[in-house]
């Protein structure tokens, strides 16, 4: 486990080394430096970090974690059926190969499972991401001063971390209501929706110019994370509004800011006592280090899903068992022969007259089956899909050998149906291509393939991810009743 944590923002780097104590983070040494506008940035990094951390007598590399401030990173909600865990990691991937609009390779992600609503069909994550280049330029700075990079974090996560360990958040079963988490920092505000202790969605927008003016500045962030959060969450209530700061300055927000957010309480956090232990040096706004302190406090933080972007969730490892069974079906083999050797003749008559008894019955049966094979045909149509489980992950595998390039087209959302009895399951596909000739063209593919296309209507709007993209689709696809005649 790393005691070395820096947070690597665009302007600065806060570096710290700490480590927890009972429900509090200490800090040995927290040290901010400004970051330059030239070539000379990464050297300059370098030396100071290795005036910080000197490599020991034993030449080992001192392990650092690394936290993201949230306007470094991407973070999605997905939408999956209801697969097990074990699944998820390749279905995000799939997922996010059709829906990011850079290739998968050259981003670093992780993903948090959303707590899942009883009776529904579909399951939500949160996918973080972050370009590889700039991980890689975070590695190549900490390899030249000595040290190794062993996590990479986001602050979103290590917020509700840090308030989760303070006792400021607790688990709920209430799926309706969420708290707002807002670290207010000298730099930027970081606001942090939490729907029990689980991350549900995450806003930084920039900070205030004097106290007189602190108000002002939340009140208008507030309002533009509440207006984006409604287009992921949907239909939320604000039940609490924690703000973490400096007394001075939370003491400036007024608990009027609660009319607007469904009469919400207002909590205010000093968290040079609710996070820290012992005094900070001086000139360290301990607002500035909250996402530190919850890295440190991250690991027992019970409850609480971790994002590590270079360790993420992975698929589990299934075993190779085929010597085993090899072996064993050898010495089932040569354990029968040994005992047919001993068998007695009279035995292998009777299993002679057993053999007639039961080639009879299936000729018989055989006669029925051709009697009825119509019937029976239309009931394992019906049948395939109602009696069995979807296999999802296949059925994305197939969909992604059909869909276009991210270049023409990308899928924003997939919207998965329940399977009822006598019926296919459907997938419904959301996105923006470039040209109508485009969702013709992936419509003719999907038929060709074996999937039923309802009729659809492009709408002629940009999508807000590029302006090159204006033509919005739903396309609503049928799976065939026969996954194995689907040809990619």
């Amino acid at each position: 486990m790393a005691d070395k944590f820096i947070e690597w923002d665009r302007d600065r780097l806060v570096v710290a080394e700490g480590t927890a104590a009972g429900e509090k983070a200490q800090f040995r040494l927290v040290r901010i430096l400004e970051r330059q506008s030239d070539s000379n940035d990464t050297l300059l990094l370098v030396d100071q970090l290795k005036q910080l951390f000197p490599v020991g007598a034993d030449r080992k590399r001192a392990s650092v974690a690394i936290v993201f401030p949230r306007q470094m990173v991407t973070i999605h909600r997905i939408q999956l059926p209801q697969v097990p865990d074990s699944e998820i990691p390749d279905m995000i991937r799939l997922q996010a190969s059709m829906r990011l609009t850079v290739p998968v390779e050259s981003v670093c992600m992780d993903f948090t499972p959303l707590p899942i609503q009883p009776g529904s069909a579909t399951r939500d994550v949160l996918l973080v991401t972050v370009p590889s280049d700039q991980v890689a330029v975070v590695r190549r700075t900490l390899n030249d001063a000595g040290l190794e990079l062993s996590e990479v974090r986001v602050s979103a996560y290590c917020v509700a971390q840090a308030a989760a360990r303070a006792g400021f958040l607790r688990e709920s079963a209430d799926l309706e209501k969420v708290d707002v988490v807002a670290v207010m920092r000298r730099d930027f505000i970081e606001l942090t929706f939490v729907r029990g202790t689980s991350v549900v969605f995450s806003h930084s927008g920039s900070s205030w110019t004097s106290l007189e003016t602190v108000e002002k500045t939340i009140r208008a962030e507030l309002t533009r994370a509440r207006m984006s959060a409604a287009e992921i969450l949907g239909e939320h209530k604000i039940d609490r509004v924690i703000l973490i700061g400096a007394p001075e300055v939370t003491s400036a927000v007024t608990d009027q800011i609660s009319t607007r957010l469904d009469g919400a309480r207002i909590e205010r956090v000093n968290p040079a006592e609710a996070f820290l232990s012992g005094a900070l040096p001086e000139g360290i706004n301990s607002a500035d280090i909250v996402t530190l302190a919850g890295a440190i406090l991250g690991e027992a933080a019970i409850g609480v899903e971790v994002v590590d972007l270079i360790n993420p969730r992975r698929a589990p490892v299934k075993k190779d068992l085929r010597r085993l069974r090899v072996l064993l079906g050898s010495l089932a083999g040569v354990v029968i022969l040994a005992g047919g050797y001993f068998w007695r003749q009279g035995q292998i008559n009777e299993l002679a007259d057993v053999k007639y008894l039961v080639d009879t019955e299936n000729a018989e049966i055989k006669e029925m089956l051709q009697a009825g094979s119509k019937e029976m045909t239309q009931s394992e149509s019906v049948s395939e899909w109602a009696n069995r489980d979807v296999e999802w992950l296949d059925e994305m595998v197939r969909l992604k050998s059909i869909l276009p390039a991210t270049d023409r087209m990308f899928i924003d959302s997939f919207q998965f149906t329940a399977i009822q009895r006598g019926a296919s399951p459907s997938v419904k596909l959301v996105g923006f291509a470039k040209s109508e000739s485009d969702v013709n063209e992936l419509a003719r593919k999907l038929r060709d393939a074996g999937y039923g296309v309802k009729p659809f209507e492009p709408e002629y709007r940009a999508s807000a991810v590029s302006q090159d993209y204006g033509v919005q689709i739903v396309l609503e696809v049928s799976l065939p009743a026969d996954p194995e005649s689907v040809s990619g």
